[in-house]
């Protein structure tokens, strides 16, 4: 399951915007069988769908076992449209899924700044990860002049390391009800 698809004429497209990114409309793409759509990642056959939460996305054909865009799990998709429409809603440009020109990073949210340059990459970093990774692939994005921001729902041993960021979300988090309550 991924929020973006490439189209061959239409060119990136963008589920958690309305227009798609690339003025569009969801009817435009969404049960349309002949449509071919593609994974920015592996580029395998993709199609638009709605999950039973209501979230709009394309999922793979056929689910290859090498591509991180359909292995990624429900929290981790989640958790990068909570970033998205976060930086959005504070007057950003975020698109989803954002590779490098060189295919040396993918950004899971990729903050633009007023001129259109990408600016900071926020990453929803779910799985485990050392320290050492974690210095490594921020400093790949550094070569390319990109801001990153690590966010994790728990304590990593990589958080004062990078630059970095711990929430967490009613959704995955019960929240332990207040002593009046009790």
């Amino acid at each position: 399951m991924g929020y973006t698809a490439v189209h061959p004429l239409w060119g990136r497209l963008d589920a958690s915007l309305d227009d798609l990114g690339c003025g569009r409309a969801w009817t435009d793409v969404h049960r349309v069988k002949e449509l071919e759509l593609a994974c920015p990642e592996c580029r395998g056959r993709v199609f638009a769908r709605v999950s039973q939460r209501s979230a709009r996305h394309f999922y793979h054909q056929v689910r290859p076992k090498d591509c991180e865009l359909a292995n990624e799990s429900p929290e981790h998709h989640l958790l990068k449209l909570e970033l998205a429409m976060a930086a959005r809603a504070a007057g950003w440009r975020a698109d989803l899924e954002v590779s490098s020109e060189t295919r040396n990073w993918r950004a899971d949210v990729m903050v633009f700044d007023e001129h259109g340059r990408p600016f900071m990459a926020l990453e929803a970093q779910l799985s485990p990860m050392t320290p050492q990774d974690a210095r490594m692939r921020t400093d790949r994005y550094a070569q390319d002049g990109v801001a990153v921001c690590w966010v994790a729902l728990q304590e990593r041993p990589w958080e004062r390391v990078v630059p970095s960021l711990r929430v967490r979300f009613s959704m995955w988090t019960p929240t332990p009800p207040s002593p009046a309550a009790a």
